[in-house]
């Protein structure tokens, strides 16, 4: 289902860059009710004829994305959420921050980046920096952000595995599902940052991902598993590491077919449509995550000649 004409444009841009998917809508009161998803995320979000936006639900990653849209001013627009998103906390303890992107997006690679600080000096640079969650950075903000990290870290402390369309599939059809294949690439990432480290931070991406990595951490190395891991200035670091190869990755697969892709999940019909209309159904797996069921529907239209 679509998004609503009814939500605010900057909040439909979040949504899409989110993944997230109307599952569901009512009216109520002066305005609608929407039901959110995503990866298995829930969110209820209403919206009021007078512009005025509120969440429910129980508490998720989406749910703290619309909010932190919510809080910063919708007026403001995303220069103003970004200049104001939350800093990670000044940590000095060596660890490995590990975050992806990409995930819950139709086209592009699976990206998964981490980050080993050292210490207090290359914690406090990134603060100086000013890392945080990329979801509040904004697409025009990630990169240039991701090369102070670059520089700050040194490539010695960073590790960053992009898996594209045909080599993720490849590899999730071979794990087994998405979240196993990300535990087999962060316990990678794991394995070669893992040098001279009391601490291993990775971003919640399913209930199960402590128990899958567990076994890839050094005896005498702790292990945090949480949602909302960017309040660590390793994951944030990571995350937009993550982001703004994400975003490299879907630019260049823009340009070898000749027109732009869409990032996140709901408004990437048309895409896939002119993908499969131009260049054939063979293409569209070297640009998008086929086993989503967005294929079968792009696949379906094709064949019987299109939606209308």
């Amino acid at each position: 289902m679509s998004l609503h004409h009814e939500i605010p444009a900057g909040l439909r841009r979040l949504l899409d860059s989110e993944g997230a998917e109307v599952a569901a809508s009512r009216p109520i009161d002066h305005g609608t009710q929407y039901d959110l998803v995503r990866d298995g995320e829930t969110a209820k979000l209403n919206v009021y004829r007078t512009g005025k936006v509120s969440t429910g639900g129980k508490a998720s990653r989406l749910r703290d994305a619309i909010e932190g849209w919510r809080t910063g001013g919708k007026a403001a627009g995303d220069r103003r959420r970004n200049a104001s998103g939350p800093r990670p906390g000044l940590d000095p303890t060596p660890r490995v921050g590990i975050d992806e992107a990409g995930k819950g997006d139709y086209f592009g690679p699976l990206v998964v980046a981490g980050v080993r600080v050292t210490g207090a000096e290359m914690a406090a640079a990134l603060q100086e920096i000013g890392v945080r969650d990329s979801k509040t950075v904004g697409v025009i903000g990630a990169r240039p952000l991701a090369e102070r990290i670059l520089q700050a870290a040194g490539p010695e402390n960073v590790r960053v595995v992009v898996l594209g369309p045909e080599e993720y599939e490849k590899r999730r059809t071979a794990a087994g599902n998405v979240n196993d294949l990300l535990g087999e690439v962060d316990a990678a990432i794991i394995h070669e940052l893992n040098g001279e480290v009391e601490l291993v931070v990775v971003d919640q991406y399913a209930k199960s991902a402590r128990s899958r990595l567990a076994p890839a951490v050094p005896p005498g190395v702790r292990l945090d598993v949480r949602p909302r891991a960017e309040d660590d200035a390793a994951v944030a670091a990571a995350s937009i590491l993550a982001r703004a190869r994400q975003l490299d990755e879907v630019d260049r697969l823009s340009e070898e077919i000749g027109f732009r892709l869409p990032l996140g999940a709901t408004h990437v019909m048309e895409a896939g449509r002119r993908v499969v209309r131009e260049l054939g159904t063979d293409r569209l797996a070297k640009v998008a995550k086929t086993h989503f069921a967005t294929t079968q529907k792009i696949i379906g239209e094709d064949e019987n000649g299109g939606d209308g």
